[in-house]
C-alpha cells in the first residue's frame, strides 16, 4: 500500500511548500493538489527547503474526483463534527488501522481542505473514512502545514511498505464494487443511512475481514443466481 497526500484548494503557496517538506522528512513523496497549481509558487519553493523534488513531481487536478481516480481508500481530515458519520480516527488510530489492511489496498490518500474552511461536505462525501486530530482547544486551529506534518509523523511507519502481490492489493476496491452491486440487486440504496454505515464499516475492514467478506459475497451471489434460475 502506498500513501498519497491531497491538498484540496490550498490558498497559500507557503503551506504547500511546508507540506512538501513534511512529506520529505517523513519518507513520503506523493503530493497532489486540487485547484490552482500552488506548488509552483515562489513561496512554495522557499518553504520546501531541500524538498523541491516533492513539488516538482506533485500532480495538480481540476477536481477531487480526478485526484482520487486511482485511490482505493480516501481518508478525509476534519475538525468539524460530521453527524452523518459514526466513526473518526485519530492519526495514531489511523496508522494502526491502515497497517492492518496493508495487503488489501494498493493506494490510500489523506485529504486536507483549504485553509479557511477545511473540506467541504461534497468532499467529505467522497471519503471512505474520517480522521481528526484531538485538540485541547479548537481555537486557534492548526495550520494546514502543521496538520500535514502531524499525519506524516503518525503514518511514517507506513512510508516504506513491504511488498505484497498486486492481486491482493486490489481486494478492498474489488470488494467495495461487489458490495455495491449486491446492494443494487436487493434494493439497498448506498445513500440511505444503513447503506452509508455499511460502507463506512466496510472501509474499516482488516485484510482477513476483506478476504472473509469476499467469500460471503460469493455465497450470496450464488444464492441470488440460483433464485433467478428457479
Amino acid at each position: 500500500m502506498k500513501l498519497s497526500f491531497i491538498l484540496v484548494h490550498p490558498q497559500r503557496g507557503e503551506n504547500v511548500g511546508a507540506a512538501a517538506r513534511a512529506l520529505k522528512t517523513m519518507g513520503f513523496s506523493d503530493l497532489r493538489l486540487v485547484g490552482e497549481p500552488r506548488h509552483k509558487d515562489k513561496a512554495a519553493r522557499i518553504l520546501a527547503h531541500r524538498s523541491e523534488d516533492i513539488l516538482e513531481h506533485a500532480q495538480c487536478f481540476s477536481s477531487l474526483e480526478a485526484a482520487l481516480a486511482d485511490i482505493d481508500l480516501a481518508i478525509g481530515t476534519t475538525a468539524k463534527a460530521r453527524h452523518q458519520r459514526r466513526y473518526h480516527y485519530s492519526p495514531e488510530q489511523l496508522a494502526a488501522s491502515l497497517s492492518e489492511r496493508h495487503d488489501s489496498l494498493q493506494r490510500a490518500a489523506i485529504l486536507f481542505g483549504c485553509e479557511p474552511h477545511g473540506l467541504a461536505n461534497k468532499d467529505i462525501a467522497l471519503c471512505d473514512l474520517l480522521s481528526q486530530i484531538p485538540l485541547a482547544s479548537p481555537q486557534p486551529s492548526l495550520n494546514l502545514a502543521q496538520s500535514v506534518m502531524l499525519y506524516c509523523y503518525a503514518l511514517s511507519p507506513l512510508a516504506h511498505p513491504r511488498p505484497s502481490p498486486a492481486a491482493d492489493r486490489a481486494q478492498y476496491r474489488a470488494l467495495r464494487q461487489r458490495v455495491a452491486r449486491l446492494f443494487a440487486a436487493i434494493g439497498v440504496d448506498e445513500g440511505e443511512k444503513s447503506g452509508r454505515w455499511a460502507m463506512e464499516r466496510l472501509a474499516q475492514g482488516r485484510d482477513e475481514d476483506i478476504k472473509f467478506l469476499h467469500f460471503l459475497c460469493a455465497r450470496i451471489e450464488a444464492r441470488l443466481e440460483n433464485d433467478r434460475d428457479t
